[in-house]
C-alpha cells in the first residue's frame, strides 16, 4: 500500500508519517529554529545515537556524525548517576562536565562544571506553564519551554531578537512508514549559533529536564524503566547517517 503524500507549494512531495505531514531537516531548521534568517545555514544538528538520552552519544550530524558528547549511567555506591562527558578529537572520553544523582523520594541532585551539587528545584526557576528558566555564567537568562508530557522542548533566551523564537529545539524519534521496510528516524537537537555559545549548559539542562518530562509520560513504577527507548531496539549507529540497523527489529531500519 502506497504511503500517502501531499504536494507543497514548490511542487515537492511531502511525506505523511503516521497520518501527519513531516518536514525535511532543512524545513525543520527554518521553521522550528529559524533564528535570524542569515544564520539558518549555520544551525547545527545533534543526533542522539541511542533513544535513551541518559545512555547515548551526541553526534554532530553537521560534521560527518562526529561524536562530541557521551552520556552514560553509573552508580556511585549509593545512587544511580547520569554522567556527561565531552569527547576528545580521537573520540575518547574527556572531561566530565555534569551529572545527575537520581533519588527515589527526595529531589535529584545535579552539578554542572564541578560546582557543588544542588537540588534540581534550586537550579531552575519557574518560567511559566511547562517552562523552566536558568542563567549562564554571564547572568543571561534562558528558558526551556514545552517541558511536559507530549510537548516539544525548545530553548529560548531573553537577549534573542525575538524571545518567542527558540534558539534550540528537540525533536523526538519517530517511525517512518514512507520507506520499506519501516525506518526509525532518531531524535535530534537543532542548535543555532546563539545556543552554541552555551552548548555544554544547553545539553546539561536539557538532560536534567528531559528526565522529568519522560517520567511523566510513563506509568507509575520503577523510575529507571521510564528510560527505556521510545522506539524499542534502537541501538547506536555512528558509521552512516542513513543505514540499515539489524538491531532495531524485524523489518525495521534506522535512519540517521
Amino acid at each position: 500500500m502506497a504511503t500517502p503524500s501531499q504536494t507543497t507549494n514548490d511542487g515537492q512531495a511531502e511525506t505523511l508519517i503516521d497520518g501527519q505531514a513531516t518536514l525535511t531537516e532543512e524545513e525543520q531548521i527554518s521553521t522550528l529554529v529559524p533564528s535570524h534568517p542569515s544564520q539558518r545555514s549555520s544551525v547545527t544538528t545533534w543526533t542522539l545515537s541511542n533513544d535513551n538520552p541518559h545512555n547515548t552519544k551526541i553526534l554532530d550530524t553537521s560534521d560527518h556524525n562526529k561524536a562530541i558528547y557521551l552520556v552514560k549511567p553509573d552508580f556511585n555506591g549509593k545512587y544511580t548517576m547520569t554522567n556527561m562527558y565531552r569527547l576528545k578529537e580521537d573520540g575518547t572520553e574527556g572531561d566530565n562536565f555534569g551529572f545527575i544523582e537520581w533519588h527515589e523520594i527526595l529531589p535529584d541532585q545535579i552539578s554542572f562544571n564541578g560546582a557543588k551539587k544542588v537540588r534540581k528545584g534550586s537550579y531552575f526557576t519557574n518560567g511559566g506553564s511547562f517552562a523552566h528558566s536558568f542563567k549562564d555564567e554571564q547572568g543571561r537568562k534562558y528558558t526551556w519551554k514545552g517541558i511536559g508530557a507530549g510537548l516539544t522542548p525548545s530553548l529560548h533566551c531573553d537577549d534573542n531578537f525575538n524571545r518567542k523564537v527558540p534558539i534550540a529545539q528537540f525533536t523526538r524519534s519517530r517511525l517512518d512508514h514512507s520507506v520499506e521496510p519501516a525506518a526509525v528516524i532518531p531524535a535530534h537537537i537543532f542548535v543555532t549559533p546563539r545556543a552554541m555559545e552555551i552548548k555544554d549548559l544547553l545539553l546539561f539542562t536539557f538532560l536534567v529536564l528531559e528526565k522529568g518530562r519522560r517520567s511523566k509520560e510513563t506509568s507509575e513504577g520503577n523510575r529507571m524503566s521510564s528510560w527505556r527507548a521510545e522506539a524499542p531496539g534502537v541501538v547506536p549507529n555512528e558509521d552512516s547517517a542513513r543505514a540499515t540497523n539489524t538491531g532495531v527489529g524485524p523489518g525495521v531500519k534506522r535512519i540517521g
